[in-house]
């Protein structure tokens, strides 16, 4: 029931205004070294960016993450956007305790066509002692569609 509170509360915060959905692929190097995939739901401030997701992991430790993320645009280079991200996560796990944890990292975007980006995005996980299994370095590719 708590993630479906959380999924209803993050896509009533964006849904009336998205300014981007996106898939996601993610590689999550804590333990376990598991795939994962998801959806984002994110808008632009100007240079500051919030994004909110749903991931999931089917291997090892199974688990869905959903999560909210706050980045700021620090430089271009060329056409790539480079940006710092902060933000927290509930970790949602079938077979072990759920908890709270936070992410720090930095991501890279590219514009494909004047609606479609790539993104790459690599972040440090640190969470709550009874979900730090799941502590470590997560890669994440994404495709965005802006409106």
């Amino acid at each position: 029931m708590k993630k479906l509170v959380i999924l209803a509360a993050m896509v009533a915060a964006f849904s009336a205004q998205a300014a981007e959905v996106g898939l996601t692929g993610t590689r999550d190097y804590s333990g376990d070294n598991r795939n994962g995939y998801g959806v984002t739901i994110g808008d632009k401030f100007g240079a500051v960016g919030l994004t909110a997701g749903v991931e999931r992991f089917n291997q090892g430790d199974r688990q869905d993450r959903y999560s909210v993320v706050a980045g700021y645009d620090v430089a271009k280079l060329g056409s790539v956007t480079i940006t710092p991200k902060v933000g927290a996560a509930y970790l949602s796990n079938r077979a072990a305790d759920n908890g709270y944890a936070m992410t720090v990292g930095v991501g890279a975007s590219v514009p494909v066509t004047k609606t479609v980006s790539l993104g790459l995005d690599v972040a440090r996980q640190y969470g709550q002692a009874r979900v730090d299994q799941f502590d470590g370095n997560r890669v994440t590719a994404s495709v965005r569609y802006g409106f």
